[in-house]
């Protein structure tokens, strides 16, 4: 059995804290067998992970979360962000047009850019957007006083059911993840379309100290550092980004 971590975040996304790099260290040195990274609306990050991952002996779908009129989706196997600002079924027909696959992350509470019930049903109700919905977070370590509405209502869902970090922060990747029978990219996308996946959850609580440490990390990202690492060898440290790329990095209005 491997384990995967599908919703993760670097500086790519403008509330992320760590490099591609110090991410597929973290997730190497925590054992995972895949991961995702799932930036917003912003997909050079994964693509970047794609090619490095073999590096530190994983592997990394090509991956986005994308902004959808009604709340935020996980495109898997992508290596193109769809369009933003579609309804979620226009968003899930053009993610299998691109020939991935989705998952509803966070869903069914009242946090901005969760999904509701009825937003799900309708797509579970169009044939070519259910060909393409695949999974949903029961256990996101970020939002985990929520979770309990996703796990009681997943139970009446055609959905595989995953744990996932969310990480925003290179040490919680992991925090949350899913196993499948094997080991691949392949055998989790398999493991999604055949509802085989298990949800590990988190061990513990997301607590006042975990938040401080995201805002001292997003303050030192503010001046120009992130959680960063030269090779899989390497401990991570903190590294001052280029002003280019900062700039590059900038959440688009």
């Amino acid at each position: 059995m491997g384990t995967a971590d599908l919703h993760v975040h670097t500086i790519y996304s403008y509330d992320a804290t760590s490099t591609v790099r110090a991410v597929l260290k973290q997730a190497a040195d925590t054992g995972l067998n895949v991961i995702a990274i799932t930036d917003h609306d912003e997909i050079r990050g994964s693509l970047e992970a794609h090619e490095l991952a073999p590096k530190y002996g994983i592997e990394s779908i090509p991956a986005v979360e994308v902004s959808t009129k009604e709340g935020h989706l996980l495109a898997l196997f992508v290596e193109t962000v769809p369009p933003r600002g579609l309804t979620l079924i226009d968003t899930l027909i053009q993610i299998g047009k691109l020939g991935g696959i989705a998952i509803v992350p966070h869903p069914f509470n009242s946090l901005p850019g969760s999904l509701s019930m009825e937003s799900v049903m309708g797509a579970l109700a169009n044939p070519r957007a259910k060909a393409v919905l695949k999974g949903i977070e029961t256990h996101n370590m970020s939002t985990q006083a929520f979770d309990g509405i996703a796990q009681k209502l997943s139970i009446y869902l055609p959905l595989a059911k995953i744990a996932s970090s969310d990480a925003h922060v290179y040490w919680a990747i992991g925090g949350g993840r899913t196993e499948f029978p094997g080991e691949t990219a392949q055998d989790i996308r398999d493991a999604l379309e055949q509802m085989t996946t298990v949800p590990i959850p988190y061990a513990g609580e997301f607590s006042t100290r975990t938040i401080f440490s995201w805002l001292h990390r997003m303050t030192l990202r503010k001046f120009g550092y992130a959680s960063d690492n030269k090779s899989a060898t390497q401990p991570i440290g903190t590294q001052k980004m280029s002003q280019s790329f900062i700039q590059r990095t900038k959440r688009k209005k």
